[in-house]
């Protein structure tokens, strides 16, 4: 198992357990699930960790204002506003101008080439090396522009990341676009973190499954997880016993 992981938050550490590792440098992840099933969350948690390497991070956000997202992230224990201070996290914001913000926003979110070459010129002046990138959410890229445009402006974005060994992380939930198109970008990203709600005894529960991570051995196993405050995702500890007894187990699974 990644040595990385041992420096991984005790509450998480599971998911890099299931990934075999930390997510690969120079790839693409989507993060894929139920309504409020908690993508925005993993995602926001990976980004976090990251951080605390060091690394640089922007988040472009199509689903809600920056402030909301930093005042979430700041509830679950997370301190973003410290490392927007140090130039190392980022809000491209193109959410604000659908609701007639017109200040410190991107003015035409849809026009897909503007926001590629605002997020190269973020990039750049955060040092353009092991950047990771998460796209919250891609729902609303597809429902406002021509599937094929939307295609291209991730694959373009993933290959801005892979170039300078980041990560790009994006989220999309299940029944928002057509199968078709769903399965499109599954095929175009290196892994497949899926979310499901599961009703079970009258309440529901979230699960995990890791579908697929280029690079790495994954343990295909649904996994309960629960979102706390002052935490963030925590995968239940029952189910780790097999990680522990059967370390081999996985499927390499590519692109």
């Amino acid at each position: 198992m990644n040595s990385q992981l041992e420096t991984r938050s005790a509450p998480f550490k599971g998911f890099y357990q299931l990934i075999g590792g930390s997510l690969p440098d120079s790839s693409s992840v989507l993060i894929t699930g139920d309504p409020g099933s908690g993508k925005t969350t993993l995602a926001q948690q990976i980004l976090y960790e990251e951080l605390q390497r060091s690394r640089p991070c922007i988040i472009v956000t199509y689903d809600t204002f920056p402030s909301n997202i930093l005042e979430r992230m700041s509830q679950f224990g997370w301190d973003p506003r410290k490392y927007q201070l140090l130039n190392k996290l980022g809000i491209i914001d193109c959410y604000s101008a659908t609701a007639g913000v017109t200040e410190g926003v991107v003015p035409q979110p849809f026009d897909l080439t503007n926001v590629s070459i605002h997020l190269t010129s973020v990039m750049e002046t955060m040092g353009n090396h092991q950047v990771t990138i998460i796209l919250d959410s891609l729902m609303p890229i597809f429902s406002e522009a021509e599937p094929k445009h939307a295609v291209s402006f991730i694959q373009s974005i993933a290959a801005k990341v892979k170039k300078v060994g980041g990560k790009m992380i994006a989220t999309l939930s299940t029944g928002s676009v057509q199968p078709e198109l769903f399965h499109k970008v599954e095929s175009l990203v290196d892994g497949v973190v899926e979310l499901r709600m599961v009703e079970e005894h009258q309440v529901l529960r979230r699960y995990l499954l890791v579908r697929k991570m280029d690079r790495r051995q994954i343990i295909p196993r649904l996994v309960r997880f629960d979102i706390r405050s002052g935490i963030g995702i925590q995968l239940q500890p029952p189910r780790f016993g097999f990680l522990r007894k059967r370390p081999n187990v996985g499927t390499m699974v590519g692109s």
